[in-house]
């Protein structure tokens, strides 16, 4: 929303903005579960999910689905949350208790809509437990919304034409994964998924700053990175000699 204002007020300017995602995660039922859960322990959980290109909707098909569920609850119970400051505790808090409130309020509703919490998602003040829920359905706000907290939500789907349909069921599209060994499958990902950044074997929050950064849809304008940054705000004059 703030976006869009800044869009309306800027009139004819040359602008770049990025505007945050929900990150899909595609695994498919060649991908080695725990490899996965290690990936997305980190890429979910940094900065206790305070993150735009955050890993939050995971995909798995059926073969992958319950050893991945598994891997993620064994992988994911092991991180705690806390003062940063104290080095027993892996994430931090949330930057306000009313976000930690929105994070909290969004969990109780996926597990009113029949989500399942595997691990963590208690709140005391700021600070929320990393979690993990299964059994997230199309509805529920932790599919649609970004979540911008420390909890993920996986979703079994019939096959890779299914995952993408449903990653791409979204207004976002910044940052998006696979995981597969089969190269493929992998290209079709690469070529079907409406995202700015793709990532093959590994969780969607990654970046480098030479890289043409940015979003497609609602995720963004433009491109991020120093030599593609420089391009959006030049105007090019062209010289034709008669």
């Amino acid at each position: 929303e703030v976006g869009e204002q800044i869009c309306s007020l800027a009139g004819l300017k040359r602008i770049t903005m990025e505007l945050g995602s929900n990150s899909p995660v595609i695994v498919l039922d060649d991908a080695d579960p725990k490899k996965v859960a290690k990936s997305l322990a980190i890429t979910g959980f940094s900065n206790a999910g305070q993150v735009c290109i955050s890993s939050q909707r995971i995909f798995a098909t059926p073969k992958v689905h319950d050893d991945l569920l598994d891997s993620l609850s064994t992988e994911v119970g092991k991180l705690s949350a806390g003062n940063q400051l104290d080095e027993q505790f892996d994430i931090g808090p949330l930057i306000r208790e009313n976000d930690a409130v929105r994070v909290e309020e969004c969990l109780a509703q996926a597990k009113s809509q029949g989500a399942e919490i595997l691990c963590g998602g208690e709140r005391q003040g700021t600070v929320i437990q990393p979690a993990v829920l299964s059994n997230v359905k199309k509805g529920m706000r932790i599919s649609h919304e970004e979540l911008f907290g420390p909890a993920i939500g996986i979703t079994k789907t019939s096959n890779i034409e299914e995952a993408i349909n449903l990653a791409n069921d979204t207004r976002f599209g910044l940052s998006a994964s696979v995981f597969t060994e089969d190269i493929n499958k992998a290209i079709r990902f690469a070529n079907e998924v409406d995202s700015g950044n793709l990532h093959i074997n590994f969780g969607t929050a990654w970046r480098a700053e030479n890289m043409p950064y940015g979003g497609l849809k609602n995720s963004g304008i433009g491109k991020e990175g120093p030599k593609y940054a420089i391009n959006e705000m030049t105007e090019t004059k062209m010289v034709i000699i008669h």
